[in-house]
């Protein structure tokens, strides 16, 4: 599935639920694949082009990528929950790696055009929600613990039209709680190895992925299975 910008603001997510009613006999390991292909079919109708299942320790964490939030300092930084310094960081992440079973990545394939022009703040957008869904998805269906990250500040997605971050400066509660994710850059994860870790071609603008409308590129969000 690939999504042109006019494809974003017509998505609905639909929920997919288990086929049956899993019982207390089974092994996890059954449930767990049960539950994680009815999250990859969910991310699919919500949005997501591919989706893959991978095991939390093929997962890359550099603390080297969560500094250049810093150095050169990113224009957001400090100016949202989800970003550097507000977050816990590369060691941070790795914790919730050694706590977690699996990890659902995906990605959008978007038209280069949207994702590097004027509707990147809306496709960023896009990819939060799709994360958020996912994440309240997993923890529905068994997960409580689920936790999604996204790419790119919410601020400039969500809150651009705002002086400040409710939840830095304001009354502590964010404005989209069930839309709104963390950013992985500020956690150091190699968004690069994650997606050849999935199988994908981790070039920006995949060979062969381009359309009547040009060019393709693509953008990628992960939720850890707790």
């Amino acid at each position: 599935m690939t999504l042109r910008w006019r494809d974003i603001s017509t998505i609905r997510r639909s929920n997919t639920s288990l086929p049956s009613r899993l019982t207390r006999g089974h092994m996890r390991v059954y449930q767990d694949r049960q539950i994680i292909d009815a999250l990859m079919q969910f991310a699919e109708h919500a949005g997501a082009t591919r989706v893959a299942r991978l095991a939390p320790e093929s997962v890359c964490v550099e603390d080297k990528l969560a500094e250049f939030c810093r150095d050169p300092k990113c224009p957001y930084w400090g100016q949202s929950m989800s970003c550097p310094p507000c977050v816990s960081g590369p060691a941070g992440f790795r914790k919730l790696l050694q706590s977690s079973r699996h990890v659902i990545v995906f990605r959008i394939e978007i038209e280069s055009a949207s994702l590097h022009g004027e509707d990147r703040p809306e496709v960023m957008r896009l990819l939060h929600e799709i994360t958020a869904a996912i994440e309240l998805e997993a923890k529905r269906l068994g997960f409580p613990e689920a936790v999604g990250f996204a790419g790119g500040s919410c601020k400039a997605s969500f809150c651009a039209d705002q002086p400040y971050c409710e939840v830095i400066a304001g009354d502590g509660h964010c404005r989209y709680p069930d839309q709104a994710r963390t950013s992985m850059s500020g956690y150091g994860v190699n968004v690069g190895e994650l997606i050849k870790s999935a199988g994908w071609s981790n070039h920006l603008f995949p060979e062969n992925t381009t359309d009547d409308h040009g060019q393709l590129a693509w953008v990628a969000g992960l939720v850890l299975l707790r």
